[in-house]
Formats: structure tokens, sequence, C-alpha cells
């Protein structure tokens, strides 16, 4: 019999198994991501993660919903602890995005995986922290129209991911910056974008 690294006992086995996940895609990437990898770093049998997850997809989709759910809480406490300017709260929720990639080794990869699962609740988790991204840019843009404000929070999500992505191919490692360096640049940038949006907006011109 297999020993229990973890002790969990039946009821929890679910909850290991995705925060497993978490710790695996943290350290490695999403790249080579399997159940049965998964099931040997939580100390089960190969056969076990299937009493919850029929295959690979459910797993990470399971597993992007934790994401979602923990990178949401996150931007949300960054934003009121922010306070009421609107710039500033986008600004420190870009830091926070960034702050969360970097930290968990997780963005669009397990998004984009994930999201092929067409699993309902993550569907619905993704739904409502582009909601609070849409409202936030909103805020932030009073004069942009709804197309614009959607191209405007795109610009916003390439920004973080560009950071985090920088972060990931080694970048920011030639330039000696600690996380929380790169968070702050993150999120002067997202300032810098908004800013830059809404003067053009002010004297005329198409800003994107």
């Amino acid at each position: 019999m297999q020993s229990d690294k973890r002790n969990y006992h039946h009821g929890n086995l679910k909850e290991t198994l995705i925060r497993t996940s978490l710790e695996m895609i943290a350290e490695h990437g999403i790249q080579g991501f399997s159940v049965a990898k998964v099931a040997k770093k939580a100390g089960v049998a190969i056969s076990a993660p299937y009493r919850h997850f029929p295959n690979r997809e459910s797993l990470l989709a399971e597993t992007g919903i934790v994401f979602l759910t923990e990178l949401t809480s996150r931007m949300r406490s960054a934003a009121t602890e922010a306070g009421n300017d609107p710039i500033e709260r986008v600004a420190s929720v870009a830091g926070a995005y960034v702050q969360y990639a970097l930290d968990h080794n997780v963005s669009f990869q397990l998004f984009s995986a994930a999201r092929e699962s067409r699993l309902p609740a993550f569907h619905e988790q993704s739904r409502e922290m582009i909601n609070f991204l849409f409202t936030l840019t909103q805020e932030a843009a009073p004069e942009a129209t709804w197309n614009e404000l959607l191209e405007l929070m795109e610009a916003l999500l390439a920004l973080v991911q560009g950071f985090a992505d920088m972060f990931y191919q080694g970048y920011f490692s030639q330039l000696n910056l600690t996380k929380d360096q790169i968070s702050k640049r993150s999120a002067v940038a997202a300032k810098l974008l908004i800013n830059g949006w809404n003067q053009c907006r002010k004297d005329g011109e198409q800003p994107l």
C-alpha cells in the first residue's frame, strides 16, 4: 500500500489534489502536467484522483477555479487598499496580478487550459473576474465607449501578463530585481497606460 505522505482523509482528497496541482504548476509550469504526477506528489495511488477527476482537463479546470478565485480575491483586496482614486486602484490591481503570477507561476497558460474543459463553475468564476476588471477600467476611463473599454482592459491584461512572462523567461534576473520591485514596476506601467489613454481622449486623439 502506498504511504500517505499528506495525511489526508477521504473527505479532503479533492482539495489535496487541487493544491498539489497548483504546487506542481508553480514549480514546473503547466508543461508536462499530468494526473499521475499529481498523484505521486500527493502521495496517493495513481487511481485515486479519478474518484473526483475523470481526466487531466477536469483536474486543470478545478485547479483553474481555485486560481481565479484566489487571484480575484487578491485583486479586490488591492483595489480596496488603494483607496478611492480609480487610477490608483487600477495600478494596485495590476501590481497584485503580477505579484500573484510571480509567486505561483500561473497565468494565462492555466486559464487557457482550464477554459477548454467548458466546466460551468470555471466560466462563472472567469466572468466574475472579468466583470470586476471591466468595472475597474470603466471607473478609471469614464469617457471610454464599451468597445474602447474592452480594448483598454485587453491592453492592461497584456501589460501585466507581459511582466509575468518576462519574469518567467529570466529577463528581470539580469537586472537583479525582486518580485516586489517587478510588481511595483507593473503598477507604474498600468498607471502610465491609463493616464496616457485619458490624455489622448482629452486632446481629441484616438487612444488605441
